[in-house]
């Protein structure tokens, strides 16, 4: 991607790994509660996970909150601009194919930015691609674990919006997504988070389904499954500490979860990423 216009957002990057297939770089930008700023072009398509924070891209006519757990598509010819709706700035992971490759693995031509599904598969995927990255694994697994993240993705991009679907009801979703992906550990109901979009609980969980194919409570379980994953990944040896950081009622509640999200317990992931079995 290229800058193009616009104020410039304080940022920086580090390539994680570079093969001739693909590159992984982690951006981090420290651009605190603003609206839309630097113009980008996309020279050639890439994808985008974020690994914490949250952030917006505005492209054309569109708007998409982005967080933890979800995947975007810049499509090559693309001009977009970035907002940052929180204080906490935000880091995620960018993948470079080589050409073609993002093209033939959608078997289409894409128009517009395309955003996933809430999905913790993905989140759990990045994990394991940073993780063998970092190890210095050999480059023909990092390429094969880089490619199945994309088929992934690809696999699980939204539906595109219907010309039928109300902006001001899409706003609220996304007003109510941008809470919970900023404060997961935090004890809502659907009373409060209603109330602060003026709507009542009936009305958010069917707006909130509509626009998002899942339940609110089934869409925070897995915002606190992402930030789980996270904190095992950055080696935190306590799953009763991160259960009852991220808002689970009991450390078997939280693995119970990620059996059910992953197939696997905690220990099962950090044994996968390589870590020591630590975990009590």
């Amino acid at each position: 991607m290229t800058e193009a216009a616009g104020p410039r957002a304080v940022s920086w990057s580090e390539l994680r790994f570079a093969s001739p297939l693909v590159k992984v770089m982690t951006v981090t930008c420290d651009l605190r509660r603003s609206g839309p700023s630097l113009t980008y072009y996309v020279d050639r398509t890439w994808v985008g996970l974020p690994l914490s924070g949250l952030f917006t891209v505005h492209a054309r006519d569109d708007e998409h909150l982005v967080h933890q757990a979800l995947g975007v598509v810049f499509p090559q010819g693309l001009e977009y601009r970035m907002g940052h709706p929180t204080d906490d700035g935000d880091t995620a992971v960018t993948l470079g194919f080589d050409t073609g490759i993002v093209e033939e693995a959608l078997s289409t031509t894409l128009e517009r930015v395309r955003v996933t599904r809430l999905d913790v598969r993905l989140r759990y995927a990045l994990g394991l691609l940073l993780a063998a990255a970092r190890r210095g694994d050999d480059a023909l697994l990092v390429d094969v674990l880089a490619l199945d993240l994309l088929r992934s993705i690809t696999a699980g991009l939204a539906p595109e919006r219907q010309c039928s679907t109300s902006p001001a009801a899409r706003a609220k979703v996304d007003r109510v997504r941008a809470l919970l992906a900023e404060r997961p550990e935090d004890h809502w109901t659907l009373q409060s988070v209603a109330r602060l979009v003026d709507y009542s609980p009936f009305h958010l969980a069917r707006q909130f389904r509509a626009h998002t194919g899942v339940s609110v409570h089934r869409y925070l379980t897995d915002l606190r499954v992402a930030a789980a994953l996270g904190r095992i990944e950055a080696g935190d040896p306590s799953v009763a500490t991160i259960a009852a950081d991220l808002g689970f009622s009991h450390h078997s509640h939280l693995t119970a979860t990620l059996r059910g999200r992953l197939g696997l317990t905690p220990r099962a992931i950090r044994d996968r990423l390589g870590q020591p079995r630590r975990d009590h």
